[in-house]
């Protein structure tokens, strides 16, 4: 399978949600090949932990944002984000039953192919389109931190942002 990259038909116009895109993409490259060249089984646990902490850190984001600027279809769109949420979760736990990382490469592909396609190319895309329409500037958009997301309830109080952080740490080993 080719790797995951942030090509034009992905990009939303906001630079701190591309930006958080491409870490994701990132993310998910790590998994996959952390399964497809059988490396460590506790590297690919590793992998599929910092993708799925980084995904709830992205999610509570793209939602604080959406429910600031009073954001049409963000019901639609959080109701999404908790399927994909689930999908990943559900990944995860089957990665770690299973005896081998390769058993699960092919099912966290497709389901990560799946996320790819449908939500950032639709989904997010859509959100980026009514900002525009709302004559929000997408350049100078600035996400929430961790901090004003516990804070507002996006993610809980005691979410440890260095496992949605450490995927830097990780991919230098």
């Amino acid at each position: 399978m080719p790797p995951f990259s942030l090509t034009q038909d992905l990009l939303t116009g906001i630079p701190e949600i591309d930006g958080q895109h491409s870490e994701l993409l990132d993310l998910a490259n790590e998994v996959v090949n952390a399964a497809g060249v059988g490396l460590h089984r506790e590297l690919f646990e590793l992998a599929t932990t910092f993708l799925a902490g980084y995904a709830a850190y992205h999610f509570a984001a793209e939602e604080k944002v959406m429910t600031d600027l009073d954001y049409p279809l963000r019901g639609q769109h959080f109701d999404e984000h908790r399927r994909l949420q689930r999908g990943v979760a559900a990944r995860v736990a089957e990665a770690r039953m299973n005896r081998t990382c390769e058993a699960c490469k092919d099912k966290v592909a497709q389901f990560l192919g799946d996320w790819i396609v449908h939500h950032i190319r639709v989904a997010d895309r859509e959100m980026a389109e009514f900002l525009r329409s709302q004559a929000i500037d997408l350049r100078t958009l600035r996400l929430p931190s961790f901090q004003t997301l516990k804070d507002y309830g996006g993610i809980a109080t005691d979410f440890d942002e260095r496992i949605a952080m450490g995927a830097a740490g990780m991919r230098q080993r």
